[in-house]
């Protein structure tokens, strides 16, 4: 029987190409994460963006969500419209098909021109089975007060127990934010068509990164921060976040990044990924301190850099 089964797998890749995906570089490997897709040559957070990251070869492609005002999760960076479209809208106060209509091209190059706004369903149909997705969740609400009404009542918590779960999530879904129905919607459609192994969601808010840690444990879910190099408290307060919740990872600014922040996290079992590289030099510093993965906006650089042209 185990010959049999190993002569069906055999079969099935020989002859249908159906392997089965993994999404990242093999182990050991740095990963390249195309920023907004390869958005220094195709307009960031489109699907053309997106096949140009695959076909270059990168590991994964990064793209933001955003919630509609009809509520459907879409793909685009700022708040609003305006950068990339044109439009002088903002996201959550405009309907899916309002913004579908609009241009998300012509900006960037006019043989884009008429790219439109993906939603995240079609980015991970795009996507599965070809290239990892890292899901970064826009921070949608002014959750302060939640943050530290959270931070006061787990004082006590060390680790992530099921009664620090509870609390957290009954703040925050007595709170009201916005983020949970953001956050909720996302895992939803990755879970709707199987990819939680080729996804990883990140977020500058400790309030997405809660909710998705708990509410969705087998996906992969680390923190991204931009804290700068004097900001003590801050990076104390990041720290905080990622242990009380137990991420998966921290994703730092190239500008922030320093030996002993990088050591700290690695040697908390911690990943680490480094944002925004397009320099070379620098790509091959953060490695030499002990980057997992590169996250840059030209990923055929990186894969060159990183000798994986």
């Amino acid at each position: 029987m185990r010959f049999f089964n190993l002569l069906l797998v055999l079969t099935c890749v020989l002859v249908t190409g159906c392997a089965t995906f993994r999404a990242g570089a093999p182990e050991g490997v740095v990963d390249v994460i195309a920023h907004r897709g390869a958005s220094q040559d195709a307009p960031e957070n489109t699907l053309a963006a997106f096949r140009v990251a695959r076909d270059m070869g990168a590991d994964w492609f990064e793209l933001d969500c955003h919630l509609t005002r009809d509520g459907e999760v879409v793909i685009i960076h700022d708040s609003e419209l305006e950068r990339t479209t044109g439009d002088k809208g903002i996201v959550e106060d405009s309907d899916l098909a309002y913004i579908k209509g609009l241009d998300a091209g012509n900006w960037k190059n006019p043989k884009y021109a008429g790219e439109r706004i993906p939603t995240f369903a079609e980015s991970l149909d795009f996507a599965k089975g070809t290239i990892g997705v890292y899901v970064e969740i826009k921070n949608s609400a002014d959750d302060t007060a939640l943050m530290q009404q959270i931070l006061q009542e787990t004082d006590s918590c060390t680790v992530m127990t099921p009664d620090c779960s509870r609390k957290i999530m009954a703040a925050i879904e007595a709170s009201g934010t916005r983020n949970l129905e953001l956050t909720r919607k996302t895992i939803a459609q990755i879970r709707e068509r199987g990819m939680e192994r080729d996804i990883v969601i990140q977020s500058f808010s400790p309030i997405i990164c809660a909710i998705a840690k708990i509410e969705a444990p087998e996906m992969r879910v680390e923190a991204l921060s931009g804290v700068k190099m004097d900001e003590h408290d801050m990076w104390e307060l990041v720290t905080r976040w990622l242990f009380l919740l137990d991420l998966d990872g921290l994703n730092i600014s190239h500008e922030s990044m320093t030996p002993g922040r990088m050591a700290t996290i690695r040697q908390s079992g911690k990943s680490v990924a480094v944002w925004t590289v397009d320099d070379p030099e620098i790509m091959k510093r953060a490695v030499s301190l002990g980057a997992d993965a590169i996250i840059t906006n030209c990923p055929d650089r990186a894969l060159r850099a990183l000798n994986r042209g």
